[in-house]
């Protein structure tokens, strides 16, 4: 048996749930296709030996494919060979059946159904193939017999296969979609966040931005924004390398989540920039967040034997104070300007 490296572990669980899936599917197939096809034999009087190769196909056969599966370098590939095996083995039957048309073209559409959904018309093409090589010989051999006829008794035998399978396979395509969703939406969280950061990205503040400002114009709340500028970060990266420049913002991000309340946002505005909006708090409760900020960053020291004081320029602004987001924004940056040009290491609200 191939051995998978604790690299490949994942991909391993995920080939085996794969087989176990295709496993409960073929073996619920092909115990429900048993008594319908049974019936047809019968009532043909050529079930004898073909009773106990049908019982095998139906029983034993799944436990097979799936150890078979199990077993390989490549459970998924090997998986789909066994599906093609699925599409013989039906191929076979249908035609000893004379292609009774009640249980035969029951079992060819679900066959159809399921091979499509797993790779699409490629897939389906391929199995379809392998399903008319074994069937038209095993017909022809057999004498192309034509059995339009069936009985009450069969009719009622391919009910539950033609009702119980199809549910079975909702049930599965239901539980896909959702962890389908669960992913997408795990993937759009991650689209949101800076990696290096964990703190919201550019594109997330944006949008939190917008719902701020509304917030606030329709009166639920009092919004402010601070965006915050690393002094002399330039220096820092020059001085002691990237890594440290990296660990700064790691840092002082770590800081920010730290005082951000559930409603509040944290992010990363762009390069050194961060920023962060306050739901709803006074202007001297603000200002106090961006002073505490402020003396936790001037605590920072990089992890190098050169000594650097750190420091952060911020710039706040309400959004009650402006017309749109855009002008919100740009009145934080106009504040952050300020301190700037005032020697840094400062905190300015901006004023109308």
């Amino acid at each position: 048996m191939y051995h998978y490296s604790p690299d490949h572990s994942q991909l391993k669980a995920r080939s085996d749930r794969f087989v176990q899936r295709m496993f409960i599917m073929r073996q619920l197939g092909t115990a429900l296709c048993f008594p319908p096809i049974l019936s047809v034999l019968l009532e043909l009087h050529i079930a004898g030996m073909l009773c106990i190769l049908l019982s095998i196909n139906a029983f034993i056969w799944p436990l097979l494919a799936r150890y078979i599966a199990l077993s390989s370098a490549d459970p998924v590939t090997r998986e789909r060979h066994n599906l093609l095996l699925d599409a013989a083995f039906a191929g076979f039957w249908i035609a000893l059946m004379g292609i009774s048309p009640m249980p035969s073209l029951v079992v060819l559409s679900i066959l159809a159904s399921d091979f499509y959904a797993i790779g699409g018309w490629a897939h389906l093409r391929s199995t379809l193939k392998i399903f008319l090589l074994t069937a038209i010989p095993v017909w022809i051999f057999n004498g192309m017999p034509f059995h339009m006829d069936f009985s009450i008794r069969t009719a009622w035998l391919t009910l539950p296969l033609a009702a119980g399978y199809m549910f079975a396979l909702s049930i599965v395509s239901y539980k896909l979609s959702l962890t389908l969703r669960r992913k997408n939406r795990e993937l759009d969280r991650l689209s949101l966040m800076d990696p290096g950061l964990e703190i919201p990205n550019r594109r997330l503040f944006d949008r939190r931005l917008e719902s701020e400002y509304w917030h606030t114009k329709r009166g639920e709340c009092q919004s402010w924004l601070l965006l915050l500028d690393v002094d002399n970060f330039k220096v820092v990266n020059d001085s002691f390398g990237h890594e440290m420049g990296d660990f700064l913002l790691a840092e002082i991000s770590s800081y920010l989540r730290y005082k951000a309340r559930v409603q509040d946002t944290p992010a990363r505005f762009g390069g050194d920039e961060l920023g962060m909006l306050v739901h709803n708090a006074t202007e001297e409760g603000v200002l106090m967040m961006a002073r505490s900020l402020q003396q936790q960053v001037a605590s920072l020291r990089l992890p190098v034997l050169t000594p650097h004081q750190c420091t952060i320029s911020i710039g706040i602004a309400a959004a009650s104070d402006a017309k749109d987001p855009q002008q919100w924004l740009s009145h934080a940056d106009q504040a952050l300007y300020r301190v700037k040009r005032s020697g840094r290491n400062d905190v300015k609200l901006w004023r109308p």
